[in-house]
């Protein structure tokens, strides 16, 4: 602990002991040391802060006032200095995560962008694969952090947070699928061509999950492990397809491709933070999870707040 002043530091000791001696041997003073201290502060203060009573010194009212706020200023002290060491902790710092493969290929870079604009010196070490592998690979310490869909995390790793995911359609512009009036279902998807993503990806987990009838009659004219080829494929009139909004963002913004939500209760889905169990959140990665956690509520906030982003708002469901 810093302390804000001899003076304060010297005030507050005696008045927690009671005693100028008891406070001299605290701080490794001289009881005359410490008693020349008081006198400094009473005659800044312009009022005795202390009465000398036989048994010891007792505060006097005025002396009750000043010893709270020396301690509310120690505080604001201690709480600036810990902020100090936390971006001094910033100026270096490795963070790893294990993150889905639609989230490696835009949500994450984003974040790592931005959180380097400000805190150049962490390092990243970032791996993707299916949700499975990913609790894996947090469970073995191989990653500090998993992001995945949610599911019952196995025994030694826990939920930090959850974030809801809207699964949607994606088409070009101008498709016919736009124009229904609604909210477009899974099974009025079915008969246009279908770019899916594959069986072993969180994205064609969250399809599958809609409706296990009417997912048995997709037959998809392509399947990628690839986010970036369903769009592309679907911008160039290819097929339709089905991405959460974090996906298609940019193409969205730019006119690229509209994305509306699915009204299928089983469209809705959650990701979520994972980490082992105990394990303590680092400075840099508490860092790194807020820069995230910001990034995925201004995707939201675009994509069902007011505005043209989200077709399916000026829907009826």
């Amino acid at each position: 602990m810093v302390a804000i002043s001899q003076s304060f530091r010297c005030f507050d000791e005696v008045a927690r002991r009671g005693s100028i001696r008891k406070a001299a041997e605290s701080l490794h003073l001289t009881a005359a040391a410490v008693h020349q201290q008081i006198l400094n502060l009473e005659e800044q203060v312009g009022t005795q802060l202390f009465d000398r009573l036989p048994r010891g010194m007792q505060l006097t009212t005025a002396g009750e006032i000043m010893v709270a706020a020396v301690r509310r200023s120690q505080r604001d002290v201690d709480s600036a200095m810990a902020q100090v060491e936390d971006l001094r902790a910033l100026r270096r710092g490795h963070i790893s995560l294990a993150v889905s493969h639609s989230s490696a290929e835009q949500l994450v870079p984003e974040v790592i962008e931005t959180a380097m604009q400000r805190y150049p010196g962490v390092t990243y070490s970032v791996r993707s694969g299916s949700g499975e592998n990913i609790l894996k690979w947090v469970a073995t310490g191989e990653a500090d952090i998993g992001f995945c869909l949610r599911r019952k995390p196995p025994p030694g790793i826990e939920e930090l947070r959850p974030f809801a995911q809207q699964l949607g359609l994606v088409t070009p512009p101008g498709h016919p699928l736009n124009e229904l009036g609604r909210m477009p279902r899974l099974r009025d998807c079915l008969d246009h061509p279908l770019i899916l993503m594959t069986p072993d990806t969180e994205l064609r987990a969250m399809v599958d999950q809609i409706d296990p009838r009417e997912h048995r009659k997709a037959r998809p004219l392509v399947e990628t492990s690839s986010v970036a080829m369903v769009r592309r494929l679907v911008a160039s009139g290819t097929g339709i397809g089905f991405l959460i909004p974090e996906n298609v963002a940019d193409d969205v913004a730019q006119g690229r491709l509209v994305w509306t939500a699915l009204a299928d209760a089983g469209a809705r889905s959650y990701s979520c933070l994972y980490q082992r169990s105990g394990q303590t959140t680092t400075v840099a990665m508490g860092m790194f999870l807020q820069f995230l956690e910001a990034a995925l509520t201004a995707i939201d906030k675009r994509f069902n707040g007011e505005g043209t982003a989200l077709q399916a708002t000026n829907f009826a469901t």
